[in-house]
Formats: C-alpha cells, sequence, structure tokens
C-alpha cells in the first residue's frame, strides 16, 4: 500500500468511531421484542415503593423526579407490577441503562391512572446532557383498558442515554405537570460504548507513528 493509500485506510478507520446523529423513529407496535435489557417492575414485592429511590431491574433504572411520595406498583396490566405515582404526582419519570450507557432504541407500554380519556404521553429523549428529541403522542387508555406500546429508535447512528416521560393533558412537557403515568415492560436495546478500547488506541497510536515516519522518509529521500 502507498503513503496516500495508507493515510486513507486509516482516516476511513478513525472515521468509524464518530457517529452521526441524524434522527429519531417513533414506534407504536412492539418492534424490539426480547433483548437483555428489559424491566417489568416484577422483583418489586411491596405494594408502595419510594420512586425517588429509583428502581433497577434488567440493567434498566426506572426513576421518579419531581414531587412525589411514593409509586404505587400493584397496578397489574402486565404481570404483578407496574409503575405509577401513587394518586398521580407533580414531575416525570426518568428511563436509562443503570451503567449510564448509550442505547439506540427505547420501547415500553404505557398508560394512565386516570379515569377520564384524553390525556396523552410527552417524552423527551437526551445524549449527554442535551435534549436530541421531544413530542407528545395521542390520549392513552386508563389502567382498565389496554396499555399501548411506544417506542423510539436512533436511526444513522442517533444514541440516546435518557428517556423522560410523563402522562399530561397538554402538549408540551413539563417537569412540575401532574403526571399520571403507567408504565410497564420497558426494553431498551443497549449499545457499546462509542470511546475506543485501550488496544483502539494503542493501534491507533502506532498508525500515526508509522505515518510520521513514513513522512519523514519521504521528505529525506526528497533532498537526498
Amino acid at each position: 500500500m502507498n503513503f496516500k493509500g495508507f493515510v486513507a485506510a486509516l482516516v476511513a478507520g478513525l472515521s468509524l468511531t464518530t457517529a452521526a446523529h441524524a434522527g429519531v423513529t417513533v414506534h407504536n407496535n412492539d418492534f424490539l421484542g426480547a433483548t437483555a435489557n428489559q424491566n417489568g417492575f416484577e422483583a418489586i414485592n411491596s405494594t408502595l415503593y419510594p420512586g425517588w429511590k429509583g428502581y433497577t431491574e434488567g440493567g434498566i433504572k426506572v426513576q421518579y423526579v419531581g414531587a412525589q411520595l411514593a409509586t404505587l406498583t400493584t397496578l397489574k396490566p402486565v404481570g404483578d407490577h407496574s409503575w405509577t405515582p401513587l394518586g398521580g404526582a407533580f414531575g416525570y419519570t426518568s428511563i436509562s441503562l443503570a451503567n449510564g450507557g448509550d442505547f439506540d432504541a427505547v420501547e415500553f407500554l404505557a398508560g394512565t391512572s386516570a379515569w377520564i380519556g384524553g390525556s396523552r404521553l410527552q417524552y423527551q429523549l437526551f445524549h449527554d446532557g442535551v435534549m436530541v428529541f421531544s413530542g407528545v403522542t395521542g390520549s392513552l387508555g386508563n389502567i382498565n383498558s389496554t396499555l399501548k406500546t411506544f417506542g423510539f429508535s436512533g436511526t444513522d447512528g442517533q444514541l440516546f442515554d435518557e428517556l423522560r416521560v410523563q402522562n399530561l393533558f397538554g402538549k408540551t412537557f413539563d417537569n412540575a405537570g401532574f403526571d399520571q403515568l403507567v408504565l410497564d415492560n420497558i426494553t431498551i436495546n443497549a449499545v457499546s460504548s462509542a470511546v475506543p478500547e485501550p488496544t483502539t488506541w494503542a493501534m491507533m497510536i502506532i498508525g500515526f507513528g508509522v505515518v510520521g515516519a513514513m513522512a519523514r522518509r519521504r521528505q529525506a529521500l526528497a533532498f537526498a
């Protein structure tokens, strides 16, 4: 391989470590199926759970953020437990991987504990503290009806590390809005870190060294 070809190959290899942030696809069907990371709240063995403490199952952490005392877990749309603020609360639920890692897709069941219809699901997706996508769905069914499936997947390399969801009657996400969201069966597709492994760093350093040596040799031959 000549000098230009080597440099081109090295640059191409380095470009693989950078993901392009291009967009998000919204899903309202079961598109993930069974993966290694699932949280159905089934390991909770009490009626009330302090949601502000956060709950982790299947590598997925769920935590309530806002003015709320306890999370009622015995509403049972699927299995024995679900997640909803007791009597409603003022805040939202944060969903992330317990290890703080990135994911490229998330899916869950959602409904409302409100007895009247018309309330919606508001959502925000974040990566590295920056909101990359937000929106609102149509009306949710209450706890006595079938929960609806929702999900999000990144396109062209878009990654996430946190999903925030709540159930309000308005169309705008409100950190302190009156929330009556019911969640169950959260599934996340985790991805490996985009940070190169130590062996990758070593290969990159060696590659740069080779490029430098070849450049110096070419320069020396030019003056010979």
